[in-house]
């Protein structure tokens, strides 16, 4: 990305944002230019189930055309509102990562590694197997070669880190140009499996450049302080507001966003507060703070919501840590994180497995 980031009109097309907006509701989408041609989207939607009009939906094809990318990939929400919109006024719209495997594998653990072959791993060096029997793989045959990728199961992610003591994943062969397969048929695999996300080390970043991974930075500020806001703490005042916005954000139905406030509620690590558009929720970790989830709904983008409820998550953790992170892959939100101080202190490489590609009809 970087050469691209040296053009001229790199920088107004890293910050371009496409909002419509209809009686039906808002939705926006930000675009950052991955490479020519390239963009991701980072898409937000208000109200959950929402279903652009003939008018908006014309109108959201058009700012995109307007934008002579080739690709575009976002994740679509539940409800599919952009491959409704857009596949009935020519665009093609289907599954970044397809979920099927071109190669045939297996499923195996790092035991299953021959102890008589010389191995690699992908920093050149031989493979260490020592406290990773919690890690699931797949070995294929590439003809008289072998290849293995190994992960560690997070729920709806699945990690690929070779960076650290705690390795949460590693890539095997005897050859090195057989990485670039093994992580081809890793990514597939995953998707294949309902994954819906594969998050690499930056190291490995050059087997998996073909999915477009996007940035995610682990960010770090020290000791917050409190400064005056207008968000509260949730409340039988503000809980209708708040499952709805929860609803949108989590792309749930009403019940689970009800049932994931209540949680929140009554976990005393947790708390929630709200302010008219908008929620936070940090978490406390011992004398170490998380901003949990930040949300701002389309339609009140651009408002300041977001710096208010900032001040208010730093407000509710002064005292009480001696520091606090966040984690995002949003490059907008990003930029409100280092306007408060916040540093990236860590970066890795994330494949959304359940992406779709928009691709406009003149580029079919």
């Amino acid at each position: 990305m970087d050469p691209v980031a040296q053009d001229s009109g790199a920088e107004e097309r890293k910050n371009d944002v496409i909002v419509v907006k209809g009686d039906e509701g808002a939705l926006s989408i930000e675009l950052m230019l991955l490479r020519e041609g390239v963009a991701r989207g980072f898409l937000r939607f208000s109200p959950r189930n929402l279903k652009l009009s003939s008018e908006s939906a014309d109108r959201l094809a058009q700012e995109l055309a307007r934008r002579r990318y080739l690709k575009v990939l976002v994740q679509d929400n539940k409800k599919g509102v952009l491959r409704r919109s857009l596949a009935s006024r020519g665009w093609g719209v289907g599954r970044a990562v397809v979920p099927s495997l071109e190669r045939s594998c297996s499923a195996v653990t790092t035991y299953d590694l021959p102890i008589d072959e010389r191995l690699l791993d992908s920093s050149g060096a031989m493979p260490n197997i020592s406290n990773t029997s919690h890690l699931s793989g797949i070995s294929l045959e590439l003809g008289q070669r072998k290849v293995w990728a190994f992960f560690t199961d997070d729920g709806e992610t699945a990690r690929v880190i070779s960076e650290g003591e705690k390795r949460q994943g590693m890539l095997v062969a005897t050859e090195t140009e057989d990485f670039f397969t093994a992580a081809d048929c890793l990514v597939h695999y995953l998707a294949a499996i309902r994954k819906s996300w594969a998050v690499f080390s930056t190291d490995l970043g050059r087997f998996i450049r073909k999915f477009d991974p996007t940035t995610m930075w682990r960010m770090e500020l020290d000791r917050p302080i409190p400064t005056e806001h207008g968000c509260a703490l949730a409340s039988g005042k503000n809980r209708r507001e708040l499952v709805r916005l929860f609803s949108e954000y989590y792309d749930e139905s009403t019940l689970q966003a009800s049932f994931r406030l209540r949680k929140y509620r009554t976990d005393s690590n947790y708390a929630v507060y709200h302010r008219e558009g908008g929620f936070v929720i940090t978490r406390l970790d011992g004398q170490t703070g998380l901003i949990y989830d930040i949300y701002v709904t389309p339609s009140r983008q651009g408002e300041g919501l977001g710096a208010d409820l900032m001040r208010c998550a730093l407000t509710g953790l002064a005292g009480k840590v001696s520091s606090c992170y966040l984690h995002t892959s949003y490059p907008r939100a990003k930029r409100l994180y280092e306007r408060f101080g916040f540093s990236t202190v860590h970066t890795q490489l994330a494949i959304r497995l359940d992406e779709v590609a928009l691709v406009p009809h003149t580029a079919k």
